[in-house]
């Protein structure tokens, strides 16, 4: 039940995005500051508060089918330098411990769709002393995610 309204929440946090408007065919994409909502394509979500000295907080939920640690936030950790994103995750929380760590590095980009992106290399290591072979401790691949605007909650009238 925790886990639902936590989960909730995350999707109903205001959030906020500057960018800059396209122009003459090449797009500059400004930083984003304050809290933004973002999807992946295998459908796990990001939540990022980029301060406005570029230090990234926030929270990863995975929801990529086949994988571990799935429908459980866990914090995340970064730095934002102009379109420039670097942020982590470490998959140990209050409640599940699956000894590994993701590290992502990519940029902010103009969407086909008008909207903006994130395109990451990422690379996930174990954390468990293993007779594994390399490929099976160290996995890598990219991440596409999409801003997801939310509408603002209607402001409170009184009778």
């Amino acid at each position: 039940m925790k886990r639902a309204a936590f989960l909730l929440a995350l999707c109903l946090y205001p959030t906020l995005l500057a960018a800059a408007p396209l122009g003459h065919g090449h797009a500059t994409v400004h930083s984003v500051s304050g809290s933004s909502n973002w999807i992946s394509r295998q459908g796990s979500v990001m939540v990022l508060d980029v301060g406005a000295d570029g230090l990234v907080q926030g929270y990863f939920v995975n929801n990529a089918p086949g994988k571990g640690c799935r429908g459980i936030p866990y914090p995340l950790s970064g730095r934002m330098e102009g379109d420039a994103i670097a942020f982590q995750v470490l998959w140990r929380n209050g409640v599940a411990d699956c000894m590994a760590e993701t590290h992502w590095r990519g940029h902010l980009q103009p969407s086909r769709n008008g909207g903006l992106e994130i395109v990451a290399e990422w690379q996930r290591s174990s954390n468990v002393a293993t007779v594994a072979t390399h490929d099976e401790a160290h996995k890598s691949g990219v991440d596409l995610f999409t801003y997801q605007a939310m509408p603002r909650l209607p402001a409170r009238t009184t009778p």
